[in-house]
């Protein structure tokens, strides 16, 4: 020993007794004791709080659609439409415990469990107020022995409330996820925690750098920096703790990974609910059948002409599934009427536009596809609606969706007149060329639609979704 130290101290540059490492042993083994039981505490802190953050959202955003989709259903006095509505939500998603419908009088018209139709909503005190999104509360409750979360959606239709929508999910998937989380962090950490007992023993002139490298990377992985992994040069117990280091950020950072993806899979999931709400609305009007898909179709392929990126097109193609997604909101005896509208009417199906916004609003995930979705009406010189923007301030998406959408509704059959040709639906959209359509898109639109194949022939590509 005395020999190990004195080739310490020459190392080191002096003399160096046992005091000192004794001193520097008392020093770096609780620093890093507290260093790597902070940064595990943190991370999952942080894991679990956006674990929950994102159940919270999730079940909000379902409950929103819920109650959106079942208004129309409440004042149709359609129970076979609220019970196939709460049957699909209720097998979207295996953490959702329960779906109901009620109606103004606190009636439950609908609900996975058919025994419980017909009756009064059984309501229960909540354990924990969580939160309220928009319209939408949120309370911790416990029922039939078992937490849930449960979320409470007023049903509003034209500006009427006509019911409330109720959803249930369960937390054991959350605790579940919450334990697989903690667990490969905590054995991690303790792993690490075992070698820097030793390695703290062993003290040397070289100890300062290796110790302030680790220590930068333990606040580059808590602070949420791009984490590169911490050299280990040497092969003693030092090396051992910056290598376990190491593995213990991996974990973190395939944790993080896993999360991200399971983010991806919840987005999807939201994204094709979405997406059948589309497809229903384009069902409420024979006339209109296909319609979101053709668009999407055109849009994309105008796109594609022009050079946009699989990624971009993805987006494209999104963005003209949901464009009249806020005709979900329209009165069926406007979408449906047999004759041109009424000044009047046409003005409230104007809407639509805004009104699609506000039902993307409702997840952050989708805030992308907002300004789209509101300029799809907005015209080149001004004229259009909502908000009267013009030229390159309107998006380039909306512009290529507006022209696909003009051209099929055009060569589309409507109850006051035939479809029109694909020539004099082109003639059409040139004639409008430089007012309601940008000049340079409408023209290449207008070369691509006389070189494309019949609409049936070639289906949409799948972009992702």
């Amino acid at each position: 020993m005395k020999n190990e130290e004195k080739q310490i101290g020459q190392a080191a540059g002096g003399k160096i007794g046992t005091g000192i490492r004794l001193k520097l042993f008392s020093f770096l083994l609780p620093l890093v004791f507290l260093l790597i039981a902070l940064v595990t505490w943190v991370v999952t802190e942080v894991t679990e709080s956006a674990l929950r953050r994102d159940l919270l959202q999730r079940g909000a955003a379902i409950s929103r659609v819920v109650a959106l989709s079942a208004g129309h259903s409440l004042l149709a006095n359609d129970p076979l439409g609220l019970d196939r509505l709460v049957s699909e939500t209720r097998s979207s998603d295996p953490d959702i415990a329960f779906v109901a419908v009620r109606d103004a009088s606190d009636i439950v018209v609908a609900h996975d469990r058919v025994s419980e139709r017909g009756k009064a909503y059984r309501h229960v005190p909540p354990l924990l107020p969580l939160g309220t999104f928009g319209d939408t509360h949120a309370d911790e409750v416990v029922r039939d022995g078992r937490r849930y979360i449960e979320y409470t959606t007023p049903i509003s239709f034209a500006g009427r409330r006509v019911g409330i929508a109720s959803l249930g999910l369960s937390m054991e998937g959350l605790a579940a996820a919450q334990r697989s989380i903690r667990r490969p962090i905590i054995a991690a950490a303790a792993v690490i925690l075992v070698v820097a007992f030793f390695g703290t023993i062993l003290l040397s002139s070289y100890i300062t750098t290796p110790v302030k490298r680790l220590y930068q990377g333990v606040l580059s992985l808590g602070s949420g920096e791009t984490f590169q992994p911490v050299p280990a040069r040497s092969s003693d117990e030092l090396g051992d703790l910056t290598r376990n280091f190491n593995r213990m950020a991996e974990t973190i950072l395939a944790q993080k990974t896993d999360l991200r993806k399971k983010a991806h899979q919840l987005e999807e999931s939201y994204i094709s609910m979405v997406r059948v709400i589309a497809a229903s609305l384009d069902a409420r009007d024979p006339y209109t059948m296909g319609h979101s898909t053709r668009v999407a179709r055109m849009a994309c392929e105008l796109g594609r002409r022009l050079g946009m990126e699989e990624e971009e097109l993805m987006h494209l193609e999104r963005a003209a599934i949901f464009h009249d997604l806020g005709k979900i909101q329209t009165p069926d005896e406007l979408l449906l009427k047999g004759e041109r509208l009424t000044r009047e009417e046409e003005e409230q199906m104007k809407n639509h536009s805004a009104d699609g916004t506000e039902i993307l609003r409702m997840a952050p995930f989708l805030h992308r596809y907002i300004p789209v979705v509101r300029a799809h009406h907005e015209w080149y010189n001004g004229d259009g609606y909502p908000d009267g923007t013009k030229g390159d301030r309107i998006p380039l998406h909306a512009h290529l969706i507006a022209l696909a959408d003009a051209f099929d509704a055009m060569t589309t059959d409507r109850p006051y007149r035939q479809a029109l040709s694909t020539e004099a639906a082109i003639t059409e959209i040139m004639r409008f060329r430089g007012t309601q359509f940008d000049p340079e898109l409408a023209d290449a639109f207008a070369k691509m639609v006389r070189e494309m194949p019949p609409m049936g022939e070639v289906p949409l590509k799948s972009m992702a979704l």
